[in-house]
């Protein structure tokens, strides 16, 4: 289906939107530890959810699509990463925060250069029907070009 103008910029704005979410939650669970063994497990989902929130723009309204995502995701992080009112930090210059940060910014750059097949509703080959007498190879010998290999004489 083509899409008007007015339909891809809604798109590109619903990403905007997408990113502005993604970003906010992403930013305030990144620093999710289980306490037992101090696994990092808020900053890979957060990261895993930028991916796929990244591809699905991609997929929906394509380039302008992950433009708007990534413009939205990276005001709220920034936003969110500046020093509050009372002096509070969200993203600290920690390793989690760093890796936040840089991570999130290389997903939404992997999202934006995956393959455009991918995404195309064509399909990628066209399988050729064989019937099964022309599957097999005829190979011709003899004094007839009817004759094929494993028979003897010819056409008479």
């Amino acid at each position: 289906m083509k899409k008007t103008g007015t339909r891809r910029l809604t798109h590109a704005l619903l990403c905007v939107l997408l990113g502005l979410v993604v970003g906010i939650v992403g930013t305030v669970m990144h620093r999710v530890v289980v306490t037992d063994h101090l696994l990092p497990v808020g900053v890979v989902v957060a990261l895993l959810a930028v991916l796929a929130a990244g591809t699905l723009a991609r997929a929906w309204a394509g380039y302008a699509g992950v433009v708007g995502f990534a413009i939205g995701w990276v005001v709220a992080v920034q936003v969110l990463s500046m020093r509050g009112p009372g002096g509070d930090l969200l993203v600290p210059n920690q390793t989690v925060g760093l890796v936040w940060v840089y991570g999130g910014m290389l997903l939404v750059a992997v999202s934006a250069f995956l393959p455009a097949s991918w995404f195309s509703d064509r399909p990628v080959r066209a399988v050729a029907r064989v019937s099964d007498e022309s599957s097999q190879p005829q190979i011709t010998t003899g004094s007839s070009p009817r004759t094929t290999t494993g028979h003897f004489g010819t056409d008479a």
